[in-house]
């Protein structure tokens, strides 16, 4: 193998991989991510039983925001986060992580077993085919009980916890983009949806968030308080399911999470209340997967409020820093993706603004209210 081509590119990797096991006919890129250069080869001769495997190269900055400086190391800990989680992982999980097959640290590279060219990830299922109810809620389950498993393990496995606590690029990374720039978005470098016309927040409102992005920025930074994913949204989430003759999802065939380069210690609710967002911007802006990502979501928390260990306050906890990290997405990231209906789009930031006021005093009624009620019913 060498590394002196442009691995970026289809043509590079297929030198790179030529006359190894991995030689193949084509590599296709991968869509739905935008962090590492990600593609599909299709081997010559099949590996492990398998037709196809995953090729992911990083760069040390983000190729879909090539002004973001990020360092290389973030493959080390996600390299070690899959090796460790399905190493871990219970064998009735109906979740897993992918199996890495090569990691080369000089090409940053690493090759991995694929979920198959059927799978979606959960964004684009909910968003073309949403699936029943019934599947649905069976998803938002094995999720549920998939985090709370994880971070279970994160804050009592001192080796687990110890290892991921030295990711501190990851955790500076996580907070800038989010929390780094809240009251920006809202002031001074307001993206064109909120400023055309401009969105207007009151004073005591915008030092309330203010006090919130600090103080969850500082805690980021320190906190011990176990190990999280890093970026648990549905993008990350691949599915595979089983269709009957008439197109509808019948049973599940896999869940995979992947893109763990994020991997640090960190606070469960930031998790849970990413995951928890995304499914509300995907029903707030295609309502044709509002009724399954509504099942997902409620048994997405009650599962993870069942699986998770701690008693009331814990859980407590635990939905406050979820519900303001909601509110906090949606303020960040609402008006930098590109959802469309510019009305909606402003619609949610106020929500997101209500959840970062409201929430940062966290009483139990208001959070009973909110759309993370099954948190602690």
């Amino acid at each position: 193998m060498s590394s002196s081509t442009d691995l970026s590119t289809a043509t590079g990797i297929l030198t790179y991989i030529a006359d190894t096991p991995f030689d193949s006919d084509t590599a296709v890129p991968i869509t739905g991510g935008f962090g590492n250069y990600v593609f599909r080869l299709h081997l010559r001769t099949p590996l492990h039983e398998q037709d196809t495997v995953v090729f992911k190269h990083a760069k040390p900055y983000v190729p879909g925001w090539p002004t973001m400086a990020i360092s290389l190391d973030r493959q080390v800990y996600e390299v070690a986060a899959l090796r460790q989680v399905r190493e871990r992982l219970p064998d009735t999980s109906l979740v897993t992580v992918p199996e890495v097959i090569l990691f080369d640290d000089v090409a940053h590279v690493i090759i991995m077993n694929d979920c198959g060219e059927r799978a979606l990830n959960l964004k684009q299922l909910l968003q073309s085919s949403p699936p029943p109810d019934t599947i649905a809620r069976q998803i938002g389950t094995a999720l549920g009980e998939f985090l709370a498993w994880l971070h279970n393990r994160g804050s009592t496995d001192e080796e687990f916890l110890d290892f991921f606590a030295r990711n501190e690029k990851g955790k500076l990374l996580s907070a800038d983009v989010t929390y780094g720039r809240l009251v920006s978005t809202l002031t001074d470098a307001a993206p064109p949806l909120l400023a055309e016309p401009p969105l207007e927040v009151p004073r005591e409102k915008l030092d309330i968030i203010g006090t919130v992005a600090n103080d969850t920025w500082r805690a980021m930074q320190s906190t011990t308080e176990t190990v999280v994913m890093g970026d648990f949204w549905p993008g990350n989430v691949l599915v595979a399911l089983q269709y009957n003759e008439e197109g509808i999802a019948t049973a599940i065939e896999r869940i995979v999470v992947v893109d763990w380069e994020l991997a640090k210690s960190g606070l469960a609710g930031l998790d849970v209340g990413q995951f928890s967002a995304e499914l509300h911007l995907l029903r707030s802006f295609h309502p044709a997967s509002n009724d399954a990502a509504s099942a997902l979501l409620t048994s997405f928390l009650e599962a993870y409020r069942r699986t998770c260990d701690g008693d009331a306050l814990t859980r407590k906890h635990v939905a406050k820093i979820a519900l303001v990290h909601i509110g906090a997405h949606l303020v960040a990231w609402t008006p930098r993706v590109p959802w469309g209906n510019k009305e909606k789009v402003r619609e949610l930031v106020q929500r997101g603004i209500d959840y970062l006021v409201e929430g940062s005093y966290a009483s139990e009624g208001y959070i009973r209210d909110s759309m993370i009620a099954a948190l602690l019913r």
